[in-house]
């Protein structure tokens, strides 16, 4: 059995890497168990128990531009200053001090100066979905929270996060998200639409019968409209009561895409609760509500089939779409697959049933759907593994391989986990790092018909002690039954280490003063259809020798603290191996077997860096101690958005964030040391580029970087 709750790591030995010898070995080290490094809640749902409260009249307030100014009794610092610079615009406009994080972005193909965007939204003291519109191309937004799904008993779920925003090709806007209870097992995924740019939003209806009619009398809501999964709590009674305890199967970590349907595939509707099939015109299926395009949403569906708290067996990466924009939602249906390189499964056999992170895309001229997820059925480095349909979602072929994720070397550091840290973090910080990845298909047709593009982030050029994880793309001519790559588009200076395993069980520890580069994490990557790739990560390359931090007990090296976001551009002309890729990537064959790593790999040194430019997004550097509780958590993934030659980004950014009292912080709250938002907070930013020229942020160091180390928050003067 691989395990038995979700807190159980599974065992984990040694892979073979695609041409290394079976059960090569990493320097002759026994097998290690592969610590934090199965599927894993998202972070929204990680930390529903927190209730922020405020003791703090009003935050340092950068980047607003929209909403009436208070009536301020503070004076601003400088760091405050420094940080209105430039032209990053906030899309949160809203004085409360809590934190938002976790980003998406989408552009209306039918009004390319609307803009629609999302995050994690903690205003209301916990966590929700919020929205940000603009119709000006994001020199001002509009925000608020989408409506909370209602239930059958006439309670809502108030809980969310995980946002994943689309259009489609009409013009109307969707929002998926997940929403849970905090204080017991009830939660799904759920989709919004907004037909006037994301400005308002129809709430989603959960029935439990095909027959239910939405809401009491007068609702206009169609019977589940918006609601692609739902589980309710099964545990109401002695011993274990109402609680939020894992005793039902849990609906995590969903995206979102839209797309033509491929060709001979017919548009449906789907009764609410059978999701037995309607044909447009039926009672039941308007046929005014069938859209331009399929909807898809992909999610991890952590499966628990008895029902006892806890007793979570496997990961599954499960898929429903809509043809009518969202009203009704198809079947579930598991996508992941198994393969001969995935080993472990609950059940026994080769199920790739551990996996986490899915995110769909969609070819506008084929319609063919591809999926891309990162699995954990491994004996040691995880993997990145892609599926697609040709038919709209009705079958599915792969998995097929693209890389391994070289991530067990990262690791949770006791001072993090005091903190309320739990899960795995980078040198310096203790805010969660998980090696998230996002997948496109190109946008033309003829020869790029079958071309993708990954990207993903691992530590394979880092340690443990000192990471430096770096962005990797891969290329897919062939609708992705093969990858080629990797290549590094970061191009700061990264090195491999001598032995990237030091540190761990069986391996010696890691040499003190040895660093080989700074962290680049959380890419994601859109393309034009002129073939403009542009990729957005966060990046550390800027602060190079600071030594000053929040939590002095968290820092193992100088340098490698202050955080940026980057992004990078390069044009693909020619559908072939070499566009944008790196002299050494090549075609990676598909394992036979379970394998592991082990001697040189790819993706170390400066031939594995592409022809990719680098530049800085974000004008000003954000120190993410001062981010949700003190810097345990800023978001698990961000997103960006092409759209004809303007690339998009909205940014999570703690440029408003201060000292609660930390260690080595201000003395404003000293009875609160690390409690958010006492004045920590992080808000979120947007900015854009021509697709094909460097955008305007901070490139090159400065000295103003300093100000953001440790920052005091500013005194009430009232």
């Amino acid at each position: 059995m691989k395990r038995a709750s979700i807190a159980l790591a599974a065992l984990a030995g040694l892979l073979v890497f695609w041409l290394g010898p079976a059960g090569a070995d990493i320097g002759g080290s026994p097998k290690v168990l592969k610590l934090e490094q199965v599927a894993t809640p998202s972070g929204a749902y990680d930390f529903k128990d927190v209730v922020l409260g405020t003791n703090i009249t009003e935050c340092p307030q950068a980047g607003m531009n929209t909403e009436p100014d208070p009536v301020d009794r503070r004076v601003k610092d400088d760091v405050e200053k420094i940080s209105d610079r430039g032209d990053d615009t906030r899309a949160n406009t809203e004085y409360s001090c809590f934190p938002q994080n976790e980003t998406s972005i989408a552009v209306n193909p039918t009004s390319s100066r609307n803009i629609v965007s999302g995050a994690n939204d903690y205003r209301l003291g916990w966590a929700s979905s919020g929205f940000y519109a603009s119709s000006d191309g994001g020199k001002h937004w509009y925000d608020g929270w989408i409506p909370f799904p209602s239930l059958p008993n006439g309670d809502n779920l108030d809980a969310g996060g995980d946002p994943a925003l689309a259009y489609d090709r009409g013009g109307v806007a969707y929002y998926a998200d997940i929403n849970f209870n905090r204080t017991d097992d009830t939660n799904g995924v759920f989709v919004s639409r907004s037909t006037n740019g994301g400005f308002t939003w129809s709430r989603p209806c959960v029935v439990l019968t095909d027959a239910a009619a939405c809401g009491g009398p007068g609702d206009p809501r169609q019977p589940g409209d918006g609601t692609v999964a739902f589980t309710p709590e099964n545990q109401t009674t002695p011993p274990f009561g109402s609680s939020a305890n894992f005793s039902v199967t849990f609906n995590d970590k969903e995206y979102i895409a839209t797309g033509p349907r491929p060709e001979g595939v017919s548009p449906h509707c789907f009764k609410p609760v059978s999701k037995a099939p309607m044909n447009p015109g039926d009672p039941g299926c308007p046929a005014a509500n069938i859209g331009p395009d399929r909807v898809y949403v992909t999610w991890s569906r952590f499966t628990n089939p008895a029902g006892t708290p806890g007793f979570i067996t496997d990961s599954k990466i499960v898929m429903s779409y809509s043809d009518d924009r969202g009203h009704s939602w198809s079947a579930q249906q598991v996508i992941n697959g198994s393969a001969p390189f995935c080993g472990f499964a609950f059940a026994g056999g080769t199920a790739c049933d551990d996996n986490q992170d899915s995110v769909p895309t969609v070819s506008p001229s084929t319609g063919h759907l591809y999926v891309a997820f990162e699995n954990f059925d491994t004996q040691d480095e995880n993997q990145w593994l892609s599926v697609r349909s040709k038919d709209g979602g009705a079958t599915f072929e792969g998995p097929f391989f693209v890389t391994p994720a070289f991530d067990v070397n990262l690791r949770l550091k006791a001072d993090c986990i005091a903190r309320g840290a739990n899960r795995v973090h980078l040198t310096n910080s203790c805010f969660r790092v998980p090696m998230t990845g996002a997948i496109v298909a190109d946008k033309r047709g003829g020869d790029f018909a079958d071309d993708l593009y990954l990207v993903m982030e691992d530590n394979r050029n880092g340690t443990r002690d000192s990471t430096n994880s770096d962005v990797f793309l891969f290329k897919s001519l062939d609708g992705g039954s093969n990858w080629i790559g990797p290549t590094r588009v970061n191009n700061d200076a990264s090195a491999a280490p001598a032995n990237r395993d030091c540190g761990r069980t069986g391996q010696p520890a890691c040499p003190a003063g040895v660093n080989t580069g700074n962290d680049q994490f959380w890419p994601w990557l859109d393309i034009n259809e002129d073939g403009d790739l542009n990729i957005a990560f966060k990046d550390r390359r800027l602060d190079v020798d600071s030594t000053a931090s929040e939590w002095p007990t968290s820092r193992a090296r100088p340098g490698n603290y202050l955080v940026w976001t980057w992004g990078a551009n390069c044009e693909v002309k020619l559908s072939n191996a070499s566009e944008c890729l790196a002299p050494t990537a090549a075609v990676i064959p598909q394992p036979t077997g379970l394998f592991n790593p082990s001697g040189p790999y790819p993706g170390s040194g400066p031939s594995s860096v592409g022809p990719a430019d680098n530049f800085g997004v974000s004008d000003v550097p954000s120190n993410y101690d001062y981010s949700f509780r003190a810097g345990i958590f800023a978001g698990d993934y961000e997103s960006m958005a092409v759209s004809g030659k303007r690339a998009h980004t909205l940014f999570t950014d703690a440029r408003n964030g201060r000292s609660s009292g930390g260690p080595a912080g201000g003395t404003t709250f000293p009875s609160q040391p690390g409690r958010n938002p006492a004045c920590e907070q992080s808000d979120v930013f947007y900015d854009s580029w021509e697709s094909d020229h460097d955008a305007h942020g901070q490139d090159k160091p400065s000295k103003d970087d300093a100000a953001f180390l440790v920052t005091p928050c500013p005194a009430d003067t009232h």
